[in-house]
Parts: C-alpha cells; structure tokens; sequence
C-alpha cells in the first residue's frame, strides 16, 4: 500500500526543501501504532519546516508537522486495538526528529499516542491542540498572577495568528476586556467577531516611545516577541503581568529595567510543548463544556486539504493568514 506524505530534506549546500512523496508504512519510522491520519495542525513551527524557513527539523529526511489525529490502523502494544480514535501530539520528536504528521499514514511509539479524550474528537482535538493549549496555560499565568477584569484591559499581540485568537476568545469568555494588536487593519472584524473590544495597529508603538510610558494594560498576552513585547512592558499597569510565547517579531527584544523596579511588571514566559498526558487543568479546562472552551473556535479554525497545505505554510510564514488550519486527509 503506497500513499502521500511531504517529505523534508536538506541538500549538500545545506539548503531545506520539501516535497509530496509517495511511501509505504515500512518507509515510516518506526514505532509500535500505525495510525490512518484523520486531521492534523498546522502552527508556525510546521510551516517554517515545511518551506525550510528555519531550523526546525533536527533529522533529514523527515515527515514535519507536530500533531495528529486518527483511526489506529494496527498495533502490536496491547493499549491500542484498530478503530481506537487517538492523537499525537506535544514532545520534541514527533515532526522534528522523528517521522510526523504529514502523511496519510502515521507510525509512532506507543508511548507517544494519547485516546482522544472525553471532552473532544478527532477534529477539536487538533484543532485546539498545541496552539489552544499554549494560550490556555498564558491564560492560567494571568490568573495565577491575581488578575482580574475589573483590573482593566488585556492587550493580545499577534492577534489574528491561532495562538492569539485562541486567546483572545478564551479571555472574553472569562469577562476579561480584550485589545487585539495587529498590522492587519482589514481584519478589524474578524477580531471583533471572536472577542476583542476594540482593536489596535502595530503603528500604536511609535506613540509610546519612552522608557516607562503611559500605564494601559494590567495584562497581556504576547506572542509574537520582538519589538511588540518591548512596547508592552513599558505601557503595562502597575504589578501587571506579560505571558510571553511567540517569536514571530523576533527572537529578542531590548527593554529598560524600569517595568519592573518601578511597576513590579511580570514578565512570565509560557512553554507548553507537553504531551497530551501531561497537560493538567488548562487542557482540561478546554474540553466540551470548559470555561476554557474557545467560544468562537468554529470562526479561528478552517480546514484545508493535504494538497493545499505547502502554499499555506508559505502564506503563514508570510503573515498572509489568519485564525488555525486544520489539514483534513
């Protein structure tokens, strides 16, 4: 049986590229589940391996992406029996050294592979996933910290990317006041429709320029890094909190000391690349029925085919979308 993955390589010059490949499971990398692929995510880190736009794959060649849900095919670990609904997803193998979810056919380590749990399936699984479960636990951070919504507003940075419409939804549904931040103006609406109370430019920041600026926002959500995060800190409230994730603005930032020896500003920084069955009360929370749930997920999420998904991940990495794919095989 042959089917379709996209394959990462790197040439002698050091150059990535990917490609549509046709494979069989022997081809795959080994593990004990054979999965037939239902749906997988595409963040960020997947579309820079998929176009080589960064140093995501750790071995070549390899199947990229980092979550996946699915039918189990064949198993020779007792756990799992074919027909079982289940997911990959969270850890540093899966789509990075280790044959991912690209392919319409998945192999992976038992130890790996999760039940898709009560409170999902096998789309809001993947859906959600690593992004939603990222802004849940910046999310708890905030709360963690003490605050509130009548606190004043909360700032989200990114704001159409997944991560932070994630956010933005979560946050409005727990009554919290939320400024989307952007360079999209066209997509006003869309960040209206799926919580925010106002949106602002990126061109706020050059209103802003000194060390420790106007006090606006008791907390944020960032997730883009870079400059955005500099300009944050420095208009953020007396002891308020900055949840930090993403790098899409860049990888570093320059700031003064003065947010935190004259405000007490938090800066808190968010990993949550966690196995499915490490994930605590945030995963939890975002389950059927959760407080955490995002209210608008069916506006965030939209659905592509394998086909479609190399010149997605070219627009992603070109800031050309919004919301969160979902690929459908």
């Amino acid at each position: 049986m042959k089917f379709k993955a996209i394959k990462s390589f790197r040439d002698d010059s050091g150059k990535r590229f990917s490609r549509v490949v046709e494979l069989g499971v022997d081809e795959l990398a080994e593990g004990e589940v054979v999965i037939r692929s239902r749906f997988a995510a595409v963040n960020y880190k997947d579309a820079r391996a998929v176009t080589g736009a960064g140093n995501v794959i750790k071995q070549f060649p390899c199947i990229p992406g980092i979550e996946v849900s699915g039918e189990v095919e064949s198993s020779s670990d007792a756990r799992f029996k074919p027909g079982d609904w289940v997911t990959v997803q969270g850890g540093r193998a899966f789509g990075i050294s280790r044959d991912g979810a690209y392919s319409e056919y998945v192999r992976a380590p038992a130890d790996s592979v999760y039940p898709v749990a009560e409170g999902f399936d096998a789309f809001s699984v993947v859906a959600l996933g690593i992004a939603a479960y990222t802004s849940a636990v910046a999310v708890e951070a905030l709360e963690h910290h003490g605050l509130r919504p009548d606190q004043g507003e909360v700032i989200v940075t990114g704001a159409t990317g997944g991560c932070s419409s994630f956010a933005i939804s979560m946050l409005a549904g727990l009554g919290f006041s939320v400024v989307g931040m952007t360079g999209k103006s066209s997509e006003t609406g869309y960040l209206e429709s799926i919580g925010c109370a106002r949106v602002v430019g990126r061109d706020v920041q050059a209103q802003f320029t000194r060390p420790l600026d106007e006090q606006l926002w008791a907390g944020c959500i960032d997730a883009v890094g870079g400059a955005p995060l500099d300009f944050v800190l420095r208009t953020m409230k007396q002891r308020g909190i900055v949840a930090a994730f993403g790098n899409a603005a860049g990888e570093t930032f320059t700031t003064s000391i003065y947010p935190f020896i004259l405000r007490s500003v938090t800066l808190a920084g968010v990993n949550a690349n966690h196995p499915v069955g490490a994930r605590g009360s945030a995963w939890t929370r975002m389950g059927a029925g959760g407080n955490l749930r995002p209210q608008a997920l069916e506006r965030i999420v939209h659905r592509i085919s394998f086909d479609e998904l190399p010149a997605h991940c070219e627009a992603l990495i070109s800031g050309g979308v919004r919301g969160r794919a979902v690929v459908c095989f």
